[in-house]
């Protein structure tokens, strides 16, 4: 069965005292001003969020993946962009550890404590579920390489101090990509904000590189060989973002019971009417058994199984589906004032709906492990 030990459960009680304290009270400021929370970032790296899976010899903790995760759901519960810029803060650093001496002593220390933020750059317009199909091109000249291309829908695109972006290195393979960190001040470089409907405070974006020259120094673990190197840390970012989203929506969870006990209807509280009941308990359990999903991902990850890839997928599916079913029927459970602005419910729906559809697609990739490679649509 699985279960925290003791340092998990003193770590859980920490993040979340410190959640509860420091980042609730300012979600809603954030998220209102669509303005990246520079200030909680830097109080999150102080208790060493921000260099939760990056190496001590660079001020990372080194923490393993369950802790992990355990740490980014409780955040999560009352901050879910924080929640996700630890996660992006995490993921990058990870990436940049393929990267030279160079790259991580210039990076990764700033990352760990709270003062840079980095945006991974993949999704194209038309290659989104097949990352094989981007078109963003990287070609060597001399001891540069010059990128041009168009990234979209770029988390941290507005903020970040540089972006590790993908590209193509060898436009006669659709494996033939490879991993180049660019500097954000660097010329030829367009950002378009978006304007979310949840995630606001990630300052989100679209970015154009119109020959961008980066060293070639900049280039990121071995040159075609991208999609085999970042299996590991995309596996992490999913189940991780899954559990992100089931965070927030335990919180919801908690609240519509608190509601339930309380608010009397008809003589009675509203917990006692057998439709209103049985609505928490399905989502009680499904939340439950969606939780051991994440959990489980991450042990697989942790163990470098065959079947990771999948559970990974597994899991942040089942994160954003389980987790907006659980925030929607919570606003229900609270009437029309479940709708309001009075209450955080509608940017916990608003947030999470944002892993609900970057996860749809993923179907095809659960689809890939129990059926096997051939029965991709794109293989």
């Amino acid at each position: 069965m699985f279960e925290l030990n003791e340092e998990q459960r003193i770590i859980q009680k920490s993040v979340h005292e410190f959640a509860k304290k420091e980042l609730a009270p300012k979600a809603s400021f954030w998220d209102s001003r669509e303005e990246f929370p520079w200030e909680l970032v830097k109080k999150m790296a102080e208790i060493g969020l921000t260099g939760l899976r990056l190496p001590k010899d660079y001020g990372g903790v080194e923490t393993d993946l369950i802790t992990t995760g355990i740490a980014l759901e409780e955040v999560a519960r009352y901050d879910h962009n924080c929640a996700i810029i630890l996660c992006g803060s995490n993921i990058t650093g990870r990436v940049l550890l393929y990267g030279s001496e160079k790259l991580k002593w210039k990076y990764l220390p700033d990352i760990a404590k709270g003062r840079c933020i980095l945006a991974f750059a993949a999704m194209e317009s038309e290659a989104g579920s097949d990352i094989r199909a981007i078109k963003t091109k990287a070609k060597r000249v001399k001891d540069k390489y010059l990128v041009n291309g168009e990234k979209s829908m770029i988390t941290f695109a507005e903020i970040a101090q540089g972006y590790i972006v993908l590209v193509k290195t060898d436009e006669k393979r659709r494996e033939g990509i490879s991993c180049i960190l660019i500097e954000a001040n660097r010329q030829g470089i367009d950002i378009q904000q978006l304007k979310g409907f949840g995630w606001r405070a990630t300052r989100w974006g679209n970015i154009a590189f119109s020959d961008v020259r980066v060293p070639a120094e900049n280039l990121i673990g071995e040159k075609n060989n991208a999609l085999s190197m970042l299996t590991p840390t995309v596996q992490e970012q999913r189940a991780l973002t899954g559990l992100i989203a089931l965070g927030t929506a335990r919180q919801a969870l908690e609240e519509a019971l608190d509601y339930a006990r309380n608010r009397r209807v008809f003589g009675k509280p509203l917990g006692k009417f057998e439709g209103i009941q049985f609505k928490l308990v399905e989502d009680f359990t499904s939340l439950e058994a969606a939780r051991l999903t994440c959990f489980q991902a991450l042990h697989l990850i942790e163990k470098n199984a065959v079947e990771a890839s999948t559970w990974a997928a597994m899991a942040n599916l089942i994160g954003g589906e389980i987790a907006y079913k659980v925030v929607n029927d919570a606003m229900d459970v609270y009437g029309g004032l479940g709708y309001s602005r009075e209450l955080p419910l509608e940017r916990y729906l608003r947030d999470i709906k944002a892993v609900q559809i970057a996860s749809a697609t993923l179907k095809m990739e659960i689809g890939q492990g129990i059926l096997g490679k051939e029965f991709l649509p794109y293989a």
